[in-house]
């Protein structure tokens, strides 16, 4: 009788103990689980931190670049998904190859969307800061450079005149290719005009000076 009430009782701890075991798995499970969605939240609101001041509801039918919803070049066969991607806010411009091929979509031959691409870039502009400020420059200075007339009418769309002031100091902090020599910005901005001429019309020869002086004063913005 004692032999079999000892092996009743260890019968009672083991269960117990097991028991224990499984909610105490249990309850790490969850905890784990938790822990993974809140970093996983925190991820994608960082991710899609950086579009705060572009105005999008990320409804393609309700936002609009150039006078057209959005919808019109996201649906288009040819869009580039990283374009796409940097809409939704599922791709953030870096240091790196991606953002430089997704800036150098603006200077497509692409007329329906060539104003998506432009605007991709001016907002990865806007956005621009450390790193991340080497990669604009050259990309803003192409366009410029082959679409002069259509670069002045968006610059003109914004009557705080601050996207001009963007454009501006991004070419000239980095809009230098590798044939161009620093320290002779005139130069550079004979060079420049001569490429913005030839792409408009006679009446803009004085616009283009201005604005190729802005780009590369005498003074390089880089030194101020």
């Amino acid at each position: 009788m004692k032999i079999y009430f000892l092996i009743l009782l260890s019968f009672i701890l083991f269960s117990c103990s097991k028991k224990t075991d499984s909610d105490s798995k249990k309850l790490e499970s969850k905890t784990l689980d938790s822990t993974t969605l809140k970093s996983t939240e925190k991820k994608t609101s960082v991710s899609n931190s950086y579009q705060a001041g572009f105005h999008l509801t990320h409804n393609i039918e309700v936002d609009s670049i150039d006078g057209k919803p959005v919808k019109f070049y996201i649906e288009n066969k040819n869009c580039d998904s990283l374009a796409i991607a940097f809409y939704y806010g599922k791709y953030r411009p870096t240091d790196g190859n991606l953002t430089e091929n997704l800036l150098n979509l603006s200077a497509t031959n692409d007329k329906n969307l060539r104003p998506f691409y432009r605007w991709i870039l001016d907002k990865t502009i806007e956005i621009s800061d450390g790193a991340l400020a080497e990669y604009p420059g050259i990309p803003a200075r192409k366009y410029a450079e082959k679409f002069p007339e259509e670069l002045f009418n968006f610059l003109d769309s914004d009557t705080s005149k601050t996207r001009y002031s963007n454009w501006t100091d991004i070419i000239s902090y980095s809009g230098f290719y590798e044939t161009d020599d620093y320290n002779k910005p005139e130069l550079i901005r004979k060079k420049m005009a001569a490429e913005m001429i030839k792409k408009s019309s006679i009446k803009l020869q004085n616009r283009i000076a201005k604005f190729t002086l802005d780009c590369f004063p005498n003074v390089n913005k880089i030194d101020q």
